[in-house]
């Protein structure tokens, strides 16, 4: 998991720490996981992804599926294998170095194996955050609540409903999504 249920504790205040109440706090976090990786377009952690099969554009960049691409094992466009060391690794694409070099125009036509992702101590806290902040909200609406909190302030009270629509909560990821795939 991304976040972990000691996080998770800190994060909500609820430190119940029953088997029951830790397994439920696990199924939260995992579902918000799975929400966030569901809005980002990709799974967040790091991974390695073998015989992703792409199509060119007649650039010389290669734009895929996941963020924070770190190597590319292998590549082979059309039938022939390319050596690895001709392309580099960006966010979210690999280019060739050589600037007159071009992934040809095609579907379907170039196959290939890299890593992207983050390792789990390297996610970027706005992902952690958010996977923090949904699974808080789902754990304040245990038991038929819905999400109510409330804060004193010196002249006044004021309660604060939520909801289960988590686009606020998933707004800041906007950045790091990857759509058009």
């Amino acid at each position: 998991m991304i976040a972990s249920i000691a996080m998770f504790n800190t994060y909500s205040g609820n430190y119940e720490d029953s088997p029951e109440a830790v397994e439920l706090k696990g199924a939260f976090l995992c579902t918000a996981e799975d929400i966030v990786s569901s809005y980002l377009g990709f799974d967040p952690k790091q991974q390695e992804y073998t015989d992703v099969v792409a199509s060119g554009s007649g650039s010389r960049r290669l734009y895929l599926p996941c963020r924070n691409i770190t190597a590319v094992q292998a590549l082979t466009v059309g039938t022939t294998a390319v050596d690895t060391a001709l392309v580099t690794a960006c966010d979210d694409h690999i280019r060739y170095i050589d600037y007159a070099t071009k992934f040809p125009v095609g579907e379907d036509n170039i196959r290939l194996s890299y890593t992207a992702g983050w390792e789990i101590g390297q996610m970027p806290s706005v992902i952690v955050v958010s996977i923090l902040r949904i699974a808080t909200l789902m754990l304040s609406e245990t038991g038929g609540n819905i999400g109510l909190t409330g804060k004193s302030f010196a002249d006044n009270s004021r309660t604060f409903v939520n909801y289960s629509n988590y686009r606020k909560y998933l707004q800041p990821l906007d950045s790091l999504r990857i759509l058009g795939f």
